[in-house]
């Protein structure tokens, strides 16, 4: 599989703070944990790899410090 967007950077923290970035389905469904854990400042790239994804659109999210943070789009093509 390959990802449109193969370095997929949901979030630039102005300080150091407590992230969980999780990616879901087009149905909604969780479908991999990125990170979750405290992270520094500045801008943060999280490797994701589509291998073993069923071809689609998928949505990553970032939550900081428990709240919504980013969301970002990317589509797998086989």
């Amino acid at each position: 599989a390959s990802c449109v967007a193969p370095g997929v950077r949901p979030i630039d923290l102005d300080a150091a703070a407590e992230v969980r970035v999780e990616v879901y389905d087009v149905l909604g469904r969780r479908v991999a944990l990125l990170h979750d854990g405290p992270l520094g400042s500045g801008e943060q790239a999280l490797g994701l790899r589509a291998t073993g994804y069923p071809a689609g659109l998928y949505v990553v999210r970032a939550t900081v410090d428990g709240q919504a943070s980013a969301t970002r789009r990317f589509t797998v093509a086989h």
